[in-house]
């Protein structure tokens, strides 16, 4: 695959190529369910389930939806570049762009910064992420081959995008720069707003923009945040939990959460966010992210359009996120709806079985047609 660094990847009822195919710590199969199946003949790998995660999160967010998605499907997830599992390009001070290591594992080499952290050059951009996605499309399409017989037919790859936050910008940022047309037929966005930042073109304010990052100033905070020495970073993740988890962020009487569950939550996500090899790495990555306007590309999409918003999100209003869908139909799309959950803004977490049972419907939806 051709890559700058190499995806950590999940891959449910694809047992085969999981067990078979090297990357930086797996991949791994997280199911022993079964794909699909071509002719009642063998497992079908022309339709896939691509989960992409949030900012500073991993594949580990879908947890607790890997089994039920991929009882009859196939399922694949991946830590995006500097999160997770997967790596970094390292920048050695005074190295040329040649002599610089890739690192694949997330651990510190021997040079230090002076904050205590490893040095990494370059990646940090929306786009690339994109780009990611689009080379690790190409790497699926072509290694799904090897593991069907050669007498079955070999169906074009048909995906359904499901990106949640810094996800849905990845994917809005691929139809951009390589359209839908190739991979994709049909898109899930998880709670993110199409332009974070408020913006003096198109009424875009308070409204409709991120709720805690939205300006210079604001992400100038969120950038010395994030680009704490690690031993100090934890109050920072810390945050975005509270940010991100309804019940959190608000509270109500109705909420069955005990402090055990709680507890458990907390350390599930901090210990995901402490796995990112660089936090200066993603200061420069929410730069980018937040000032990036994706609201021109949602009237691109060709295909369906299903968007999630959580009531309780510490991050996007209702509001914010159905433009999306007013985008696509501006474009001509009327395959576009909404969906809105009673939980926060990691909603696949909170509301599990409804957010599976509505993917799986969605994605039949799609494939029947």
């Amino acid at each position: 695959m051709t890559l700058l660094c190499f995806p950590y990847l999940v891959l449910c009822g694809w047992t085969e190529l999981a067990n078979s195919t090297s990357t930086s710590g797996g991949p791994r199969a997280r199911s022993d369910s079964k794909a699909s199946v071509i002719a009642e003949e063998g497992p079908n790998y022309s339709r896939l389930l691509l989960l992409l995660h949030g900012f500073s999160g991993s594949s580990d967010y879908f947890d607790r939806n890997f089994d039920e998605l991929a009882k009859n499907h196939w399922v694949v997830a991946w830590d995006m570049r500097g999160h997770g599992r997967s790596g970094l390009v390292k920048a050695r001070k005074g190295a040329s762009e040649e002599e610089s290591e890739q690192d694949n594992d997330g651990k510190e080499n021997d040079e230090k910064k002076e904050n205590g952290e490893t040095s990494y050059k370059g990646g940090y951009h929306v786009a690339r992420l994109a780009t990611d996605l689009h080379n690790l499309l190409t790497f699926l399409k072509t290694s799904r081959l090897g593991f069907s017989p050669q007498s079955l037919p070999q169906p074009p790859l048909e995906v359904i995008g499901v990106g949640c936050s810094i996800g849905a910008a990845i994917l809005w940022t691929y139809i951009e720069l390589f359209t839908d047309s190739d991979f994709f037929s049909g898109f899930i966005f998880v709670d993110q707003a199409p332009l974070q930042d408020r913006s003096l073109f198109d009424s875009w304010d308070s409204t409709k923009a991120h709720k805690g990052c939205y300006d210079e100033a604001t992400m100038l905070g969120a950038q010395q945040a994030w680009n704490l020495p690690p031993e100090d970073r934890h109050a920072t993740h810390l945050g975005l939990v509270d940010e991100c988890l309804g019940y959190r962020h608000k509270p109500l009487p109705t909420d069955k959460i005990d402090e055990k569950e709680r507890k458990k939550d907390e350390e599930f996500f901090t210990g995901i966010s402490a796995q990112c090899p660089s936090g200066e790495w993603l200061a420069k990555l929410i730069a980018d992210h937040t000032r990036y306007d994706h609201r021109e590309a949602c009237e691109g999409i060709s295909k369906p359009v299903l968007v999630m918003g959580g009531k309780r999100s510490g991050c996007f209003s209702l509001e914010g996120m159905e433009e999306v869908v007013k985008r696509a139909k501006k474009g001509g799309n009327e395959k576009a709806e909404t969906s809105w959950y009673e939980s926060g803004h990691w909603l696949f977490w909170e509301e599990a079985e409804r957010f599976n049972g509505e993917v799986l419907d969605f994605a039949k939806r799609c494939w029947s047609e």
